[in-house]
C-alpha cells in the first residue's frame, strides 16, 4: 500500500508539472533533451584544456595526443561508460512504464519511446560525468550539476520520468563514478593526475 501511495504522489507531481509544461513546450524540449550535449561539450573543452596545460603541444603532438586519448579513456570514458551500461541493464531488467504511458492526464511533451524509464539514463550519464569533473574542478562541476538538475526537472515536466527515476539515475551515476575514482586512486596512484 505504501508503494501505491508513493506512486500516486509521484504521479500527481508529474501530472501537475506536465500541465504547467504544456505552456512552455519549446523550453521543455531544449532543457529535457539538449542540455546533455552542452554538458558533454563543456566537459570536453575543459578536459582538452587540462591536458593541453599538463602536456603542451610544444613538447610534441604525439605526447599530447597519447595523453589526451589515454587519460580521456581512463578518467572520463570508462566511468561514464560503465554507468551507462549498468543503467541500461537495470532498465532492461526492471521495466517501469514511463508517466506518459502509465499516468492518465500526462502528455508526452517531447518525442520519446515508451521503453522503461528507471533509472533515467540522462541522469546516470550526466551525473557520472559531473562527478568525474568534480574530482578535478569543483566550481566548474557545480555549474555542470546545475545544468544536470535542470535536465532532470525538465524530463519530469515532459512526462518522460517520475522524480524517483531522476533521483535513482543521479545516485547511480554519481556512485559509479565515485567508486571508480576511489578504485583508480587506490590501484593506479603511481600514474599521477591530469
Amino acid at each position: 500500500m505504501c508503494e501505491n501511495t508513493g506512486m500516486s504522489i509521484e504521479s500527481s507531481w508529474v501530472r501537475t508539472l506536465n500541465a504547467w509544461g504544456e505552456s512552455y513546450i519549446s523550453l521543455v524540449r531544449v532543457t529535457s533533451n539538449d542540455l546533455v550535449y552542452l554538458v558533454i561539450l563543456l566537459s570536453a573543452i575543459w578536459f582538452f584544456a587540462k591536458i593541453l596545460k599538463a602536456h603542451p603541444i610544444k613538447s610534441g603532438w604525439k605526447d599530447f595526443l597519447i595523453n589526451l586519448s589515454v587519460k580521456g579513456a581512463v578518467l572520463l570514458a570508462i566511468p561514464v561508460g560503465v554507468a551507462t551500461v549498468v543503467s541500461e541493464l537495470i532498465s532492461a531488467t526492471y521495466i517501469r512504464q514511463r508517466p506518459f504511458v502509465a499516468v492518465s492526464g500526462v502528455k508526452l511533451l517531447v518525442p520519446h519511446g515508451a521503453d522503461g524509464g528507471m533509472p533515467s539514463l540522462h541522469m546516470v550519464f550526466m551525473t557520472a560525468l559531473v562527478t568525474t569533473v568534480f574530482f578535478y574542478e569543483r566550481r566548474f562541476a557545480a555549474f555542470l550539476a546545475f545544468l544536470t538538475l535542470i535536465t532532470g526537472f525538465a524530463r519530469v515536466v515532459a512526462g518522460i520520468h517520475y522524480p524517483s527515476d531522476i533521483v535513482a539515475g543521479a545516485v547511480l551515476g554519481a556512485s559509479i563514478a565515485y567508486v571508480y575514482r576511489w578504485g583508480m586512486v587506490k590501484l593506479f596512484s603511481r600514474f599521477g593526475s591530469i
